[in-house]
């Protein structure tokens, strides 16, 4: 196709990237990729069973046998934040992905469309975002039950309308444009137009706004795992951990949830930094 310039997305690779997210950015990429080495690993990283439980031994404390000690019941802490990293992550990756495949799709309609159908999607978004994420995952979990898959489908479904909106607004930018007109005066139709130029086009914001979402949807998983609510124990999870060892904290063993949260705030920290240093450099 002669005479339009499409900047395609394939250009802009991670290479490209790093130098433009600075120290900042880069260290934050290198805890994440550590947690999601240690998270696929995981079953082959842990010196015990994270579910064994040895009521001779509570309590024990760091030592070659138990490098981190145990918690109430004897069973290996470290062993347990390590199985624990594949619940507390892929919990929100499964998120990012449901709200990714809603919230792009319905902002990418909106901005071709506009209009009255514009209309309707922004209120609809309005109206989701009135509601809490928490609120309404605890909400869907008191129709269904208890759980993980709950918690993922109610939260996917509360912070889509955030990546939505600000899809939607790139997107109308890029409607705008004159490659765009171009290709609709040549008879491309808006499907392939949409999926093969304004959304590749639009994926740099995408991940940074996903990269931030994680981190928020992270928060919420393990706020309903603490309640009770997400992933259910004896399952290895940093929020079922945090919320198991806080009974034991007056007893003078918070080594437990301060374990767990630890590695949930610098989890979302990383998250966090990466997607704003992402955001703000915006891949130009």
């Amino acid at each position: 196709m002669t005479g339009i310039s499409v900047a395609p997305a394939g250009r802009r690779l991670v290479l490209t990237w790093l130098p433009r997210i600075g120290a900042v950015g880069i260290i934050s990429a290198l805890v994440i990729a550590f947690l999601a080495l240690v998270a696929i690993f995981a079953p082959w990283l842990t010196p015990h069973d994270p579910n064994a439980i040895d009521l001779l031994h509570p309590f024990a404390a760091p030592s070659s046998q138990h490098l981190l000690g145990t918690d109430d019941t004897g069973r290996d802490l470290l062993s347990r934040l390590i199985a624990g990293s594949r619940t507390s992550l892929v919990g929100p990756l499964v998120v990012v992905i449901l709200e990714v495949a809603l919230g792009v799709p319905i902002a990418l309609l909106a901005a071709w469309r506009g209009g009255f159908v514009d209309g309707c999607v922004s209120r609809v978004l309005d109206v989701l975002f009135a509601f809490p994420g928490i609120l309404l995952a605890i909400l869907v979990i008191a129709f269904f039950g208890a759980g993980l898959k709950s918690a993922v489908i109610a939260l996917a479904i509360a912070h889509m309308p955030y990546l939505a909106r600000v899809t939607r607004g790139a997107a109308i930018r890029e409607r705008r444009l004159a490659y765009v007109q171009a290709l609709e005066v040549q008879g491309f139709s808006a499907l392939r137009i949409c999926g093969r130029h304004i959304a590749p086009n639009l994926v740099p914001l995408i991940v940074a706004q996903a990269t931030v979402s994680f981190g928020y949807v992270m928060i919420d998983l393990a706020g309903l795992s603490f309640l009770g609510l997400g992933v259910q124990p004896p399952t290895a999870d940093w929020g079922v951990m945090v919320s198991a060892g806080e009974q034991n904290i007056l007893a003078g063993h918070p080594e437990q949830s301060l374990y767990a949260g630890a590695l949930i705030v610098v989890t979302v920290c990383a998250f966090t930094l990466l997607g704003e240093r992402l955001a703000d450099r915006n891949m130009r």
